[in-house]
């Protein structure tokens, strides 16, 4: 896939510079960096922020590392979880098309006082290597379930 503009010019959806050394320790499954994708909020309520339907646009990374899953959007974390930690059966990891990987999770699962759907697309050729991997290490299967009160 074509690499954002964003990041062949200014280098946004990088994978942070600091951080690299640290995800190569590790031992880095798959990664992409440059990604055009798109964050869809849906129904999503939390401290000074509501959200009834928001989607924007990003340049973006993804990581998966043998002990951790790490995505930057624009150079801001957006998902860091431990492969270890229970929660990461709370995402959820669909592949829409060959190069479209989808990743959804309920906010409340992760942060405390939220509630709502968050949804991230990544436009990349190694979606399907991303879909195995996180399948591997225990992240669920087909699109979230959507709880009733959500759709009010």
């Amino acid at each position: 896939m074509k690499k954002t503009f964003f990041y062949r010019l200014f280098g946004l959806g990088s994978v942070p510079k600091r951080l690299l050394p640290l995800l190569e320790q590790e031992g880095i499954v798959v990664s992409d960096e440059g990604m055009r994708g798109c964050f869809i909020a849906k129904h999503v309520n939390g401290p000074k922020k509501r959200y009834r339907h928001r989607a924007e646009s990003f340049s973006g990374c993804l990581v998966v590392t043998r002990k951790s899953v790490i995505c930057y959007t624009y150079g801001k974390r957006q998902i860091n979880i431990s492969t270890d930690d229970p929660k990461i059966a709370n995402l959820y990891i669909d592949l829409i098309k060959d190069d479209t990987l989808c990743l959804t999770f309920e906010s409340s699962a992760f942060r405390e006082g939220w509630m709502g759907l968050m949804t991230f697309r990544f436009n990349t050729k190694k979606a399907h290597q991303f879909y195995e991997a996180l399948i591997e290490i225990g992240v669920q299967q087909g699109p979230a379930p959507v709880d009733d009160a959500l759709r009010q």
